[in-house]
């Protein structure tokens, strides 16, 4: 009876061991992917309504339709190095809203309706701004909508 491993035997574990470590770099690469196209699309998003934000406080008078671009980096570990940085892309379109019943988003308006029977609802000028926001990842363009109603 022979004790120990044969030469063959150690060289199958070995190959079974590559294989094994080839998996677990593939499933960590598409782990990386997964949270870089995360944090892309959160600063998206965040991108998105900072900017429909800011057309909210500029006013309904002085926004037009229009597209802008924005560089937005992560900056990580102690020594705040950027990690990665993107450019992305918004398009917006503004379009005027008729006769907007604010009854809907306002609890001023509710409660002056409930408070004067001789009032139905109360038209409010707005205007409603659609946002694209795209940016590239690997090989292709993703994007975001947004839609807001401002005043």
């Amino acid at each position: 009876m022979k004790k120990g491993f044969g030469l063959l035997e150690v060289m199958i574990s070995a190959v079974v061991l590559g294989f094994l470590l080839i998996g677990l770099n593939l499933l960590q690469k598409g782990n990386r992917e997964a949270v870089i196209r995360i944090r892309t699309r959160d600063a998206a998003q965040i991108i998105a309504q900072n900017f429909i934000d800011s057309l909210s406080r500029l006013g309904i008078s002085s926004v037009e339709n229009g597209t802008k671009t924005i560089d937005y980096e992560w900056k990580g570990g102690n020594e705040g190095k950027i990690i990665d940085k993107r450019t992305y892309t918004i398009i917006y379109k503004i379009e005027a809203v008729e006769n907007l019943n604010s009854i809907e988003s306002s609890d001023y308006a509710r409660e002056r309706v409930k408070n004067n029977p001789n009032v139905d609802t109360i038209n409010v000028s707005a205007k409603r701004v659609t946002l694209t926001v795209s940016w590239p990842f690997k090989n292709n363009n993703l994007e975001i909508k947004e839609e807001r109603i401002i005043r």
